[in-house]
């Protein structure tokens, strides 16, 4: 009798947990790729270049190498090596906090990326930024936002990088109709996942779209908001 209670008290509590931890996911599959959806058109209008993901950066490279154009091709792995510092301070910090105990370490790559975008923000003459560090800048907080939510959902949910998620999206779909029981429901909320980010990250950039031409490069105050209710939310989470 005593074990069954035992049981019973256990699964409940499992299940309480799982569903903590998901309400959690959800919470940043909607904010991380609405803030990146805010950034893409807002870094678009104001640097002239899609300042979320690096894959189109790679053909540029390319083509710049292959012409002969080595400044040109500098510059712009200057971007590809930005977005890799970013992942790379984000599992730095991640990964030191779990080896040295210190507490909230996990923030500070946030707070990176709320310093970069105010400072943006606070640049009234867009005619003033570099066209090189400062879509490095950018770059380099999109990797420290991809990286935080991908370590923080087991790699489940990218704030910025669809590509995959459509992909992904379509093999859990196909999956769904290949399995039964808790198999099933698992597969079904990662699906539903993926459908709230892809929905936050259109919802961001229309927001953008919408406010861009009033707010100008004060529109990354927006974003930075966002990541500083992130880390409120993480300090008294943790």
């Amino acid at each position: 009798m005593s074990m069954s209670f035992f049981k019973i008290y256990t699964d409940r509590w499992t299940k309480k947990v799982s569903r903590k931890a998901f309400s959690i996911k959800m919470l940043y599959a909607f904010i991380y790729p609405f803030s990146s959806g805010i950034v893409i058109y807002a870094g678009l209008m104001t640097f002239s270049v899609v300042v979320t993901n690096v894959t189109g950066l790679l053909p540029q490279i390319a083509r710049d190498l292959y012409e002969g154009q080595l400044n040109t091709a500098a510059s712009i792995f200057s971007w590809l090596f930005a977005f890799f510092l970013g992942g790379f301070l984000a599992g730095w910090c991640v990964e030191w906090e779990k080896v040295r105990k210190w507490r909230y370490l996990h923030l500070f790559p946030l707070l990176v990326v709320m310093t970069i975008f105010i400072m943006v923000a606070l640049s009234s003459d867009t005619k003033g930024f570099h066209l090189v560090s400062f879509p490095a800048l950018i770059l380099f907080s999109i990797g420290i936002q991809n990286a935080m939510v991908s370590l923080t959902t087991s790699s489940l949910i990218k704030a910025s990088q669809m590509t995959g998620v459509v992909n992904e999206l379509g093999v859990d779909i196909a999956e769904i109709f290949h399995s039964e029981g808790e198999k099933r429901r698992l597969i079904q909320r990662e699906a539903l996942l993926r459908v709230i980010v892809m929905c936050s990250f259109l919802t961001g950039a229309m927001f953008s779209v919408a406010v861009f031409p009033a707010l100008q490069t004060k529109i990354f105050f927006v974003p930075a908001g966002i990541i500083a209710g992130v880390i409120v939310h993480d300090v008294f989470r943790f």
